[in-house]
Formats: structure tokens, sequence, C-alpha cells
């Protein structure tokens, strides 16, 4: 691994510099996740996909540690293969921080209990602001990915290498649950700059209140068809997550 020593992560709401972290950053290999064959052009149209709770049958897992990212299924027929296959599991290690671990997996058919091959994965503290995200050979601060637009904690800019996403979680729907809306910028201008009319939508993440009383309903992702480009789709899911995490902790 090669480490850039003169990178020094942005200043953003979110870190503390009492929680130090050694200056992750890699120029390794790829910057991107690993490449795989969807099997499926672009679609024409927006594709709605729903985070639903999965368990293999020998599974010993709580509900709801495992999800799996779906598209409604065509009329009355068999659910459709699902996308991505989500995971959360506790890391313990002595010497670091009580923090969760969310993995983002490639998904085969409803009843394998293997895993695909690993987009991504987040690993965020539960007591400090420690957070650590890994997409392909890059291991990073989430802080150096993710930063505050206007200082606010519901708009933020995603950037990773050659993706750059603007995440604006500023509505809510009647409910109480944010309508977080994803954009790309139309130009390499930033997306912190006051034009931000034209940039394209990707997709649109609806996920439940963390006030709403059980039994929640499931989050919702809907991809436009731009956002199916290969990479942008991971970095879409990925990003809703963390987000989806920064939105609870800054309540």
């Amino acid at each position: 691994m090669i480490v850039d020593p003169t990178l020094t992560p942005p200043a953003t709401p979110s870190l503390s510099s009492a929680d130090s972290l050694p200056d992750y950053s890699t120029v390794l290999h790829s910057p991107n996740p690993p490449r795989y064959t969807r099997g499926n052009t672009r679609p024409l149209q927006p594709i709605t996909y729903t985070f639903s709770p999965w368990a293999a049958s020998s599974s010993t897992a709580g509900e709801g540690s495992t999800l799996l990212l779906a598209p409604p299924p065509p009329g009355r027929s068999a659910p459709q293969e699902p996308v991505y296959r989500v995971s959360t599991h506790m890391s313990l290690n002595p010497f670091l921080p009580l923090s969760y671990v969310t993995q983002v997996h490639r998904a085969g058919p409803y009843d394998s209990a293997v895993d695909g091959e690993l987009v991504g994965q987040f690993d965020i503290s539960l007591h400090q602001k420690r957070a650590v995200l890994t997409v392909g050979d890059t291991t990073t601060r989430v802080g150096n990915v993710l930063s505050s637009i206007d200082s606010s904690l519901r708009h933020w800019r995603w950037s990773f290498h050659n993706i750059i996403l603007r995440w604006d979680c500023r509505t809510h729907l009647d409910d109480g649950s944010p309508m977080c809306i994803c954009y790309t910028p139309t130009s390499p201008v930033s997306p912190t700059s006051p034009n931000r009319s034209q940039d394209h939508q990707l997709a649109s993440f609806v996920p439940p209140s963390p006030e709403a009383s059980p039994p929640l309903p499931p989050a919702v992702l809907t991809v436009f068809p731009a956002g199916h480009e290969e990479h942008v789709f991971d970095h879409i899911v990925l990003s809703a997550l963390v987000v989806e995490r920064w939105l609870v902790r800054g309540m």
C-alpha cells in the first residue's frame, strides 16, 4: 500500500481533532470497487429498490442485521434478484472504540448464504467520532469523502476520486421521514458553489424516521437511469447509508 504523506483530512463539522486517526489514504491498484458484470442494460426509467430484512435459514444473526436491496417484482411473479446485500455487525476490537461495521456486497440469489464481492464498508464508532470508509483498495476517513455543505447537518458532498455526489436531505415527508435527493454536478464546478440548480438528479432515498413507532417502513431508494452507470450505483448506495448514519447522529 502506498500512502500519500501530504494528504491531510479536511475540516468538517463531524470530526474532532481529539479523535485522532492515522491519515488513511491510498493510491493503489484501483480506486474503484471490484469490477463486475451486472447483466442488465441501463434502464430507461427510474427503478425503485427496497431494503428488505433477510437471514439465511441457518443464520443465527439478529433480525435486521442483513438487508437485501432489490427492485419490486414485476406483477405477481417471483421476486427479482437483489442487487446488493447490506450487513451490519459490531466490532469488538479491544484497541479501538466500540463501533458498528456496515458492509455492502454484490448480492446473489435470495436463498444464497454466500456474500458476493465486497463493494465497500464503513466503520463508525458508537460513542466517539471515529469513522473509517473502505471502497475497493482505498481506506480513508469518512471525513475525507463526506463533507457538510454550508455547515448543514442535512446537506452533504460525497467526493471519492472521480465520483462526486451531493445529498440534500433538508426536506421531510409528512410522517417525518427525510427525503434525500442525490445529485451529480453538470460540470467540474464544486457542488458547494451557488450554481446547483443545473445539477442532475441521480437518486432519491427515503429512510424511515428514527422517531417513528414500530414497525418501521422499509427504506426506499429510487435510482434514475444515469445512476445505474458502472461504479456510480455503488457510491449511491454506500453514500446513502453513510448519510443516513450522519442524519441519526445529528439528531
